[in-house]
């Protein structure tokens, strides 16, 4: 951010920049706290998936749709429509056809799709990134029409870059009603990232385990009123992008690899992997522990933000872990939950990783007092569920 002097009133305007992410929005008259779009923009860059849960009309949507238009502000209009897919997701998608469209046999033409077209375009122009929105991502059911890219962002790897491919058509050559010739395959390129919204209620699906274990998970149920109109500051806790310069950032991948490996996980420092196995050593005790896979993607979030928050910010970026990639996954009844989140809530607390009842309602009234207080403030709500309701899940 810059300043500007006016010698009409006799004071300095702040001037905004659109390569300062926080700036960008700001100017778009949104209310988002910074580190929110710090954890978008990392859990992005750690893996091109990223679910967005929560109440209605606190922003999931806008953020997502924003964030493209950030990236890709310097392409012409035309340019950024091919760029950005907005996909209203329909509750009779029975398999991927609502995503990839169909060849008809009657008129012998490929109907093509807004996402298939952006894979296309995608595949041609590999230096920029794309970005698809799924609204609405829950109202049918996720494994029935996404579950061919969710194996595809498992498959590559950096021996084999493609991944698998998915199938479109059996036949050698294919015209799509708009003339375009379709291949007998697509890949989806690694430069396509995708977010998801999704709101839970009688007319939605609840995501299954393997689909959450494959996404990072940032909820907006928090609504802060008073800092909204400003009133106040927002409590949440300060975790911003050094600068706040992540356009040039955001696909500079040059110094690590596009996937996460093994590597990323080597690569945490001692204190973090130490977190690692302590967190991973309680719930292995009831059967809930992660895998390796979510162990390289932890790595790689928690080393992009030492190198683009702070380079003392591990107990944040693994605490944001904690609740992004962890935490999601846990769900049931009281008798399966209960026990090993009691334990995860003492590991946060830090000091004493036993648990005591009063540790709930500090967690719930004083997170702060917690080494990891996001994690911890969301556990305790799970724990108030389970004690109300006989059964919890991380998405509410």
């Amino acid at each position: 951010m810059s300043y500007k002097y006016n010698p009409l009133t006799d004071t300095v305007d702040l001037m905004k920049s659109s390569q300062n992410l926080y700036d960008f929005f700001d100017s778009r008259d949104l209310f988002y706290c910074q580190e929110v779009l710090s954890r978008y923009y990392l859990s992005l860059k750690t893996k091109p998936f990223v679910i967005l849960s929560g109440i209605s009309g606190t922003g999931k949507t806008k953020i997502a749709q924003l964030f493209a238009e950030y990236i890709c502000q310097t392409e012409e209009e035309k340019g950024k429509k091919k760029r950005i897919a907005f996909i209203s997701v329909r509750p009779d998608w029975t398999d991927n056809r609502g995503l990839l469209g169909y060849y008809n046999v009657l008129d012998e033409r490929y109907h093509t799709t807004r996402l298939l077209e952006l894979l296309l375009d995608a595949s041609g122009e590999p230096a920029k990134p794309f970005f698809v929105i799924l609204d609405e991502m829950n109202l049918a059911k996720v494994e029935h029409y996404f579950s061919d890219f969710l194996s595809i962002l498992e498959s590559r790897t950096s021996n084999n870059p493609k991944g698998e491919a998915i199938p479109l058509h059996p036949l050698k050559k294919v015209h799509a009603v708009n003339g375009r010739e379709i291949p007998k395959e697509i890949y989806v390129p690694a430069n396509v990232f995708f977010s998801g919204t999704v709101n839970v209620d009688e007319s939605t699906y609840m995501f299954s385990p393997k689909v959450l274990d494959r996404a990072n998970v940032i909820e907006f149920n928090e609504v802060d009123l008073r800092a909204y109109a400003g009133e106040s500051v927002s409590q949440q806790k300060n975790f911003s992008l050094l600068n706040g310069n992540a356009l040039e950032k955001f696909f500079a991948l040059s110094d690590i690899s596009e996937f996460c490996s093994k590597s990323d996980y080597l690569d945490l420092n001692s204190d973090a992997r130490q977190y690692v196995n302590d967190i991973s050593d309680i719930l292995k005790q009831y059967n809930l522990h992660f895998g390796y896979r979510v162990a390289n993607e932890l790595g790689r979030f928690v080393n992009l933000a030492l190198q683009e928050v702070d380079k003392s910010c591990l107990d944040d970026a693994f605490d944001i872990q904690v609740l992004q990639k962890i935490l999601p996954k846990m769900h049931g009844t009281r008798a399966k939950l209960e026990e090993p989140m009691q334990q995860v809530l003492g590991f946060c607390h830090g000091e004493d990783t036993s648990f005591s009842e009063d540790l709930v309602e500090t967690a719930s009234a004083k997170p702060e007092t917690f080494r990891f207080p996001r994690s911890a403030h969301k556990i305790a709500r799970m724990l108030k569920q389970l004690s109300v309701q006989g059964y919890a899940g991380f998405i509410e």
